[in-house]
This record gives C-alpha cells, sequence and structure tokens, in this order.
C-alpha cells in the first residue's frame, strides 16, 4: 500500500500532467492563429504582387520554416512533456504553482517536500522526520492539487484562433481565387506563371456540330477591361 507521501507526489504528477495538458490546449489555439495569418499573409501578397521565382520561393521555405518551428514551440514540447518524455518542471516548482491556487498549503507543501530531503541525509533523525511527513501528508490529501489548473479558462484564448479562421473561410467561399491560386503559384515556386489575360472569350453557339465541308459561324463574346482588335481562331496549326 503507497504511503501518505507516495501518495502526495501520485498527485503532483497529476498536476504537472494537467499543468502540460493546459500547455498543449493553449498551444494548439495559438498555433491555429498563427500559422492561418502567416498563410493569409502569404497567399494574399503572391495575389496582389505576383512575385517571380525567387519571391515565391522565400515565401514557400519561410511558410515550411515558421511552420515548423510553431508546431515545435506550441505543440511538440508541451506534448513530449505531457507523455513524460523529456525533463518536466520538478515538484517543488509544482508545489509553488499549487501554492498560488491554494494559499495556505503551499508552505505546508513546500517543507513536506523539504523534509523528505532531510530524511534521505538525515539518518540519526528519520523516523522522526518520516513521522512528521506523514502527518503532513494526511493534512495535504484532501487537497485536489489539479483543481489549480481550469482547463476552461483556455476559452479565452479562442480568440486568437478563431478570427484568422473565419477571415479564410470568408475568403474560400466568397473569393476562392485569392487563395487557391496564389497557393497553387507558391506551392509550384520553381514554375513561371504568364499573367491572367484582361479579358476573356465567351462562346454563344450551343452547339459547336457542323456538317462536313459546310461553312459554319463562330460566334464569340468577348468580356474584360481590355478588348483584342482581332481575333483569330487556330486549327491544324493554320490560323483563320
Amino acid at each position: 500500500m503507497p504511503s501518505d507521501y507516495n501518495l502526495l507526489i501520485q498527485k503532483l504528477d497529476a498536476f504537472i500532467r494537467k499543468y502540460y495538458k493546459d500547455r498543449l490546449i493553449r498551444g494548439v489555439l495559438y498555433s491555429v492563429g498563427l500559422l492561418v495569418l502567416f498563410f493569409l499573409g502569404a497567399s494574399l501578397s503572391e495575389y496582389f504582387g505576383r512575385f517571380g521565382t525567387s519571391a515565391r520561393a522565400v515565401l514557400f521555405w519561410g511558410f515550411l520554416l515558421v511552420t515548423l518551428g510553431v508546431l515545435v514551440r506550441f505543440i511538440a514540447l508541451p506534448l513530449v512533456k505531457l507523455l513524460h518524455l523529456g525533463k518536466v518542471i520538478p515538484h517543488d516548482e509544482a508545489a509553488r504553482i499549487v501554492g498560488l491556487h491554494f494559499g495556505d498549503v503551499k508552505d505546508k507543501l513546500l517543507n513536506t517536500l523539504q523534509l523528505r530531503e532531510q530524511a534521505n541525509s538525515n539518518f540519526q533523525q528519520r523516523e522522526l522526520i518520516e513521522a512528521s511527513i506523514a502527518q503532513r501528508s494526511r493534512q495535504l490529501s484532501a487537497v485536489p492539487f489539479a483543481a489549480a489548473i481550469d482547463l476552461t479558462k483556455n476559452r479565452k484564448y479562442l480568440r486568437y484562433a478563431l478570427p484568422p479562421l473565419a477571415i479564410l473561410l470568408v475568403l474560400l467561399f466568397a473569393a476562392p481565387s485569392l487563395i487557391t491560386e496564389p497557393t497553387r503559384r507558391i506551392i509550384r515556386h520553381g514554375s513561371d506563371f504568364a499573367p491572367d489575360a484582361p479579358f476573356q472569350f465567351v462562346v454563344l453557339d450551343s452547339s459547336l456540330l457542323v456538317p462536313e465541308q459546310e461553312d459554319f459561324d463562330l460566334h464569340v463574346e468577348l468580356k474584360g477591361d481590355a478588348i483584342p482588335q482581332q481575333v483569330d481562331l487556330e486549327v491544324d496549326g493554320q490560323r483563320i
């Protein structure tokens, strides 16, 4: 059966796990907001700037580096610590954080941890110190350390993630070309893209079928800011 002190340590370990879970949730919200903002900035910059291959390469690799940095800083590190795969905050630091929420137990909790260190080094008074540790551990057993962290408070960090996401969704539905076309050019940053023509052809004929050897009148409407003076139709390498 675990001793009172071991149960106390288990509660502190549970608090530490919740501490990093809180950091992970917050990090996910930060990451979403930062990455969507950077993506919007890169896409809109390319849409209005129509950069060359070098500038698009900078945007592409810059976005990848920012993504890697954000994911490592705000998601990977808290996740690793949550899984206890790396160095986590020590018990005395966890005790100080708990003490910020439960002010009446801060000194008792820290003192209990200090007594454990004394018991390991003071063999003459070890039994007396062990008894004091057990008494203090029982007094602290009813304190819910994990309650010092309220995960629901992370809702306030939604303001960092939701507005950029909302802007992205609105653009994707209202003007998808603002996002899709520049994103395609950034991904294919090594390719050259000719500027879009300032006009478009609209074929008015409902059917393009014609009997062989007979003439066919093709009706075309041109729309745009600039209209060409002449329209050619290329058939088998010949312009008409």
